[in-house]
């Protein structure tokens, strides 16, 4: 099970302990109106700071390494890979650890023993240093990342926007909502930057027309504050109709919105997203996804599948088939669908890349149970040269 079904649980239990306290940052010059609430974080610029976007090199084990790390207060989207092999490895928070100056994670991988390895980073003010630990506890490597001095396709930092609100209603007990978007976004002034930002706005807003004449940052802002101004007339709808008794806890009418992007890979003229979702709107658990999605700087177009390779049904079937059974150790003869609700994988549109392989994600519910969390099938980009286009291979240099 993916471990970031542990944040699940950390959002759930937060809801039931935590108070309605809103705590101030320094605002970002978007926030137009004085009597507005809503919680700004600007970006910092060293690496201990509560809220920042940095792509890292520097080692693991001694071997280099490239991490993508976005940090928003006791938030982490983080992933990295090894640049001899460029298999990503994301990361999530461990929450059964704290510290002020350190951040704890979980890798999304393990050994078939359902041990996943920790990270531990300590943050200094240039440098992180940490200590990569095995599921099993038996090894430990030593970290070190600095920021990266290459050039990446765009030059990228974050930005967030968070608020709450309190239903008052009830006089034993105080529902309330928590709202934060965290994207990073392109800082070069030039048409590329712009189209990127741009399409990252239609992320956001989905199309919503009320939010046509707003930037990217103003957008997330305004669905931010349309989140929390919405949400006493959501609980009263709700209610309609149901029984409740006042003096008893209302966990069900507690709301939870998460958007979450990261880099995946900024090089070669391509910027990789993934952006993650992830609401709670009553009910035994959250619902969540993670969405990928490839950008074509260059020639300003978001990718297909098509432009990246040709696509031979059958064949990267069976490919998916062969690396899904080797990363979720699954026996040769073993059919698919005791694990999944089909017999064989097919590719579908969210799908990523590096600079040595492809992958395709499966949200849950998408070919698995709940339970079983997000699909994450990665192929070397070895067993599909035959079917890469020629201008991808050139420009990813394989």
């Amino acid at each position: 099970m993916f471990t970031r079904l542990l944040l699940f649980a950390a959002v759930i239990f937060g809801f039931i302990s935590c108070k309605n306290q809103d705590t101030k940052t320094k605002e970002d010059a978007t926030a137009t109106n004085p009597t507005d609430t809503t919680t700004v974080i600007t970006e910092e610029d060293n690496l201990s700071a509560k809220f920042f976007y940095r792509t890292l090199e520097g080692t693991i084990a001694g071997k280099p390494v490239v991490m993508h790390l976005l940090k928003h207060n006791d938030m982490v989207d983080a992933n990295y890979y090894y640049t001899d092999y460029g298999t990503p490895i994301f990361l999530y928070k461990d929450w059964d650890e704290e510290g002020a100056d350190s951040l704890y994670l979980i890798e999304n991988t393990d050994n078939g023993n359902g041990l996943s390895p920790k990270i531990a980073l300590y943050l200094a003010e240039n440098e992180i240093t940490g200590i990569w630990k095995s599921g099993d506890n038996k090894t430990t490597y030593p970290i070190k990342l600095r920021e990266s001095q290459t050039d990446g396709t765009l030059r990228i930092r974050a930005l967030s926007y968070s608020d709450s609100a309190a239903y008052l209603k009830f006089p034993k007990d105080t529902p309330i909502l928590k709202s934060t978007i965290t994207v990073v976004m392109a800082t070069d002034n030039d048409p590329s930057a712009t189209w990127f930002n741009n399409e990252l706005k239609k992320i956001l807003d989905n199309g919503d027309k009320k939010y046509a004449s707003l930037n990217l940052p103003q957008t997330a802002q305004a669905i931010v504050n349309d989140l929390k101004n919405n949400y006493s007339k959501d609980v009263d709808s709700s209610l309609v109709g149901v029984t409740v008794d006042d003096n008893m806890p209302h966990y069900f009418l507690n709301r939870e919105y998460i958007t979450t992007s990261n880099v995946v890979h900024n090089n070669n003229g391509y910027i990789i997203l993934n952006v993650y979702n992830y609401s709670y709107t009553g009910g035994a658990h959250g619902d969540y996804a993670t969405t990928m999605y490839c950008f074509d700087i260059k020639n300003q177009k978001k990718l297909q599948l098509s432009d990246i390779m040709k696509v031979d049904s059958v064949a990267i079937q069976n490919l998916l088939d062969k690396y899904y059974r080797k990363r979720y150790h699954l026996r040769p003869r073993t059919s698919l669908d005791q694990s999944l609700f089909v017999k064989h994988l097919a590719p579908n549109d969210n799908f990523y890349f590096g600079p040595k392989g492809l992958g395709f994600i499966y949200n849950p519910y998408e070919i698995a149970p709940y339970a079983a969390g997000e699909i994450n099938v990665w192929i070397p980009f070895s067993e599909l040269a035959t079917y890469l286009n020629p201008e991808f291979k050139e420009r990813m240099g394989l």
